[in-house]
Formats: structure tokens, C-alpha cells, sequence
């Protein structure tokens, strides 16, 4: 299934219960028109988000939903109304840039990312300028509801009846670790960069000399796994890595850059059209995977520190001089405390064999070996009212909260024209 049918947002128009979609309106909100297909839309988003072995009734679902939707209209419209809700464009950029983040974080490399955006015909700007209207309307949703809840509070009588009312539903406690960790890192030796380097030349040569670039952009993808080519669109200098960003705006259209190296491998690109603050490229990737050497080079460091491990060598000291881990050499290894769920699938078992103060042997992810050490674990468990007070308060805070935000949607329902259509999500 390809990632970005789900977090690109493509348009889905699949119907809320398997049938066909008849385009039409859901619902009317003032001068605002909710169509079939954005209902069935927010419908699929939810549906590939759970555990498509559940079962769903997409009708209940389909009501839902567009309740919410609804609901969201009449924030949306007293907000727009309330001259002192403000929206500046670096909120609206700074909450863009996480967005598009994440949605990268889900590729295993930029360039796959924006390969992808490709293939749905898409670049960053267009992402941007469809994602845009959203953060700007979420954005509104969160500082009207704020400026209007801001001075909710509850008391601990409150707290406490909350918690008796609701002790069997809250939410568990999840479980956590802390760990230290020594990094080795697979590392590209330069014979593997160096025959990465030659096939990219070979496809550079074939490129200047005619070949066509789509065409051997195909031809090097089919031959060596893990290449990949096609049209970027407009980019801009920010929006990829440095060396690209210069290798780029620096060609003519039509042009055929060098080879480029960047931390994924080497790059061809092809210059289409360049404007001021933007340029229409295509690019070849040709990444640099470690080889089976490169792999048990790494792993034969992680072994041998870890026999001095063994030995008594103290582990701050060793992951001070020897991991590949910038966040963490400085202070011996140590990272922040994590939720079990969010641990690496494959270090889950490896840290379920050893105790407090003890040390895994060398285990493998993505990024190379690690040697973990357990500091800290605490197992999942309820919620109690005297060791949580805090978060048991801030969930009953948020309970209030949502109650009296449904209490003010009413009130502007009162004031705003709402149709609901039969198109079968009427009671």
C-alpha cells in the first residue's frame, strides 16, 4: 500500500458503507456546504487509521463524523466572526513545517518522500498550498476555544468524584524505560561509495549522451535495487539539502548537473526550469547501502566493546569515546524516558532478558548496533488517585471542558442556519 494515499490526504471518495458515492452536499452550515465526498473522505482517514480487522458500524461512524464536521463549522464561523482571533502567517508556516515533517519522518529517506509526492503528482508547494487552509482553520478551532476555556478549573472535589465516576474507563498508565545506549553506526567504506560513484558516472554519461533521462532513470532502477528517479517539480533551496539546493539553481534548463553527494548517496539531477526563488528538477538517487562488509565491520567493533563491557570498562566513559550517537556521547549514552510502545520493535526482547543496571549484547536496528543499557523501568498500571493526581485532574479538566465547548456549540447552532441532508446518516 503506498504511504501517501494515507498521509498525503489524496482525495478519497470511497462511499461510508462500500457503496458508490454519490456526490451531493452532507450538510449546509451557514453559507457553508459539506459535500458526500468530503464526509466519505474523513470517513476513509479514520477507517485506514484503525485496526482493519475491528469492526466498524460505518453508518454510526458516517454520523459521527459528521457531527464533528458540523461542529467544526460553527467554531470555524465564531472565530471568524471574533476580530481578536488571530492567525499570523509564521503560526500558519511553523505549523505547516511540523506537518510536512512528520509526513517525511514516515519515508526512510527525503528523497523518498518527495519521489513519492511525485508519483501522486504532487510536489512540497502543492502539499503546502492544500494543507494550508486547514492549519489555518485548526489553528483558529484551538485559539477560539482557548481565549473562551481558559479560566476552566475544577477542583480536587471534583477530581475525586471524576475518578470514582470513571476509574474502570481511564486510560492505563504505559509502561517505561530508560536506557543508555553506544551506537555503531554502519559506516560506508569507501570502496562501496566508490562503486556506488561509478554506476551513477555510467548513468551520467548515458544521460549527456542522449539516453533520454526518464528513460535512464527506468533502465538504472530496474538494474540496481534501491535507485530511484523521476520529476521533483519546483523546489525551493529550503526545502531540500544544502548540496542539492546549490547543485540545482546552479544548472541551466536543460542542463545535467555532476555528481552530487549527499548524506543519502549520489544525485544526477536535470535542470527543467529555474525562476527566482525556485526550480523544476528531476534526479536520479543513487543511495549508498552498506554492504555486507560495512555491516560486519560495525558489528565487529559493537562485539569487542562489548567484551571489555564485560570486563568491568565503565559504559559512560566507553559511549563517551566510541558511540556514533550525537544526542547522546556527551552524556555517556543516556536518552530521555520513553513509553514501552515506543521502543524499536527489535529492541523489545533483548531489554526484557536483562535487569536494572545491566547491558544488552550488540543488537541490530536500521541504524547499526547497539549496546543498550536498562536504567530505569517502570510496567504499565492504572491510574491512582494519590500518585497521579495531576493527570487524572488534567483528564477530568478535559472532560469539563469538552462538556462546556458542546454547551457553547449549542448556543451558535441557536444562531446559524444548519440543514442536515437525508442522504441516509438521519436518525
Amino acid at each position: 500500500m503506498k504511504t501517501a494515499l494515507i498521509i498525503i490526504g489524496a482525495v478519497l471518495l470511497s462511499g461510508v458503507a462500500g457503496a458508490e458515492t454519490v456526490e451531493g452536499i452532507a450538510a449546509v452550515v451557514g453559507d457553508r456546504v459539506i459535500l458526500n465526498s468530503e464526509l466519505a473522505n474523513q470517513v476513509q482517514m479514520y477507517l485506514m487509521s484503525v485496526d482493519p480487522n475491528s469492526e466498524v458500524d460505518t453508518e454510526e461512524l458516517a454520523r459521527n463524523v459528521l457531527t464533528q464536521m458540523i461542529n467544526d463549522e460553527l467554531i470555524l464561523s465564531a472565530a471568524r466572526e471574533d476580530t481578536t482571533i488571530v492567525v499570523s502567517e509564521d503560526e500558519i508556516r511553523n505549523r505547516l513545517n511540523e506537518h510536512i515533517a512528520s509526513l517525511a519522518s514516515r519515508f526512510p529517506t527525503e528523497a523518498a518522500f518527495l519521489e513519492q509526492l511525485r508519483q501522486e503528482g504532487l510536489t512540497k508547494r502543492t502539499l503546502e498550498k492544500r494543507y494550508r487552509p486547514q492549519i489555518r482553520d485548526q489553528l483558529l478551532k484551538q485559539k477560539i476555544i482557548n481565549t473562551k476555556m481558559y479560566n476552566v478549573s475544577i477542583s480536587r472535589q471534583e477530581v475525586e468524584d471524576f475518578y470514582h465516576r470513571a476509574s474502570d474507563s481511564l486510560p492505563e498508565l504505559p509502561g517505561k524505560v530508560k536506557l543508555a545506549h553506544i551506537l555503531f553506526k554502519f559506516k560506508v567504506s569507501e570502496s562501496t561509495d566508490d562503486s556506488v560513484r561509478v554506476i551513477a558516472e555510467k548513468a551520467r554519461v548515458r544521460a549527456l549522451d542522449g539516453g533520454g533521462f526518464p528513460d535512464v532513470a527506468a533502465e538504472f532502477e530496474t538494474q540496481f535495487p534501491g535507485v530511484v528517479g523521476g520529476r521533483l517539480g519546483f523546489i525551493r533551496r529550503d526545502e531540500v539539502l544544502p548540496e542539492f539546493g546549490r547543485a540545482s539553481f546552479n544548472l541551466q534548463p536543460g542542463a545535467i548537473s555532476g555528481l552530487v553527494k549527499t548524506m543519502y548517496g549520489w544525485h544526477i539531477i536535470k535542470s527543467h526550469t529555474r525562476l527566482t526563488d525556485s526550480v523544476d528538477v528531476s534526479h536520479i538517487l543513487f543511495p549508498m547501502a552498506p554492504s555486507a562488509v560495512d555491516s560486519a565491520r560495525a558489528y565487529t567493533l559493537a562485539d569487542s566493546l562489548y567484551q571489555e563491557l564485560l570486563a568491568g570498562a565503565d559504559f559512560k566513559e566507553t559511549a563517551k569515546l566510541h558511540s556514533d550517537d550525537d544526542a547522546s556521547r556527551g552524556v555517556g549514552g543516556e536518552r530521555e524516558a520513553m513509553a514501552l510502545d515506543e521502543l524499536r520493535p527489535e529492541f523489545v526482547e533483548p531489554l526484557a532478558a536483562v535487569e536494572i543496571g545491566q547491558f544488552t549484547s550488540p543488537v541490530q536496528s536500521q541504524m547499526g548496533y547497539h549496546i543498550l543499557k536498562l536504567l530505569e523501568r517502570e510496567e504499565k498500571r492504572s491510574l491512582d488517585i494519590d500518585k497521579d493526581f495531576d493527570i487524572i485532574r488534567n483528564i477530568a479538566r478535559q472532560e469539563k471542558t469538552q462538556k462546556m465547548v458542546g454547551d457553547w456549540v449549542d448556543e451558535i447552532k441557536k444562531k446559524v442556519y444548519v440543514d442536515v441532508r437525508d442522504i441516509g446518516l438521519k436518525k
